[in-house]
């Protein structure tokens, strides 16, 4: 129930980390999958079925522009995982107007503005469709220095739930992943030192932080006809993380 043969993905942030893993997940498991990215020079070309597709889902001229142009050619999405974010990690007070408005622009409207488009290109085709986003273990329970982005991640996840529940009759399932320490741009400098990782990794009840390959069967289910009962959930991805106090 897990094969995508057929189907068309649509993945933003797919240049790198968490992004690049998933469009390599849905591929694999025969979708053709559109790997949105700016850095779009960082998708590997020839990947059979990863088609690279240079976006920035903060212009929403360009979100419809593109996901209409390519769509042309591959077919509307019938999935979307909203994967690309970004935020800066120092004290609140700390944070500047930009720091704030980047981690809105990128976490929340951004995904807001390709859920849209996609949502509405599918009623518009009265075909059902699949929306994963990726949010955050930071976006359920605070976590020291995010407070942009914590604040823009559990907005994405009220956001999951709000279109869960009006899409539903349009046969759009829409869930969310919260990962918790995972390898990614965010978290590099944080993460970069042996003893941190460790001290980081002791403090996750499942004892290590979290690797791409933790994705795999997640985003499989979430993707799939597998899960064409589910919608509106939020899933922690984090090792037990977010249940501690």
């Amino acid at each position: 129930m897990t094969t995508l043969e057929g189907e068309v993905a649509l993945v933003t942030g797919a240049s790198s980390g968490l992004g690049a893993h998933i469009a390599q997940v849905l591929a694999d498991a025969g979708a053709t999958v559109l790997a949105a990215a700016r850095r779009v020079e960082r998708i590997p070309s020839g990947s059979g079925r990863i088609v690279p597709l240079e976006l920035d889902i903060t212009d929403r001229a360009a979100v419809r522009e593109v996901i209409a142009r390519a769509a042309e050619v591959h077919g509307w999405p019938g999935i979307l995982v909203n994967n690309a974010g970004g935020g800066v990690v120092k004290p609140a007070l700390d944070h500047t107007d930009e720091d704030w408005d980047h981690a809105l622009a990128v976490n929340l409207t951004g995904a807001w503005t390709v859920s849209t488009v996609v949502a509405a290109g599918l009623r518009d085709r009265d075909r059902p469709g699949t929306i994963v986003n990726i949010a955050s273990a930071a976006g359920l329970r605070p976590v020291p220095d995010t407070a942009a982005y914590g604040a823009s991640k559990a907005a994405l996840v009220h956001l999951t739930r709000q279109l869960a529940r009006e899409w539903a009759p349009l046969r759009i399932r829409v869930n969310a992943i919260s990962p918790g320490h995972f390898p990614t741009e965010l978290t590099a400098d944080l993460l970069a030192e042996d003893s941190v990782r460790e001290r980081v990794a002791r403090r996750v009840p499942l004892g290590r932080l979290g690797e791409l390959d933790d994705l795999t069967g997640l985003v499989l289910l979430l993707a799939s006809a597998a899960s064409a009962y589910l919608t509106g959930a939020v899933i922690p991805l984090d090792g037990g993380l977010t249940l501690l106090s």
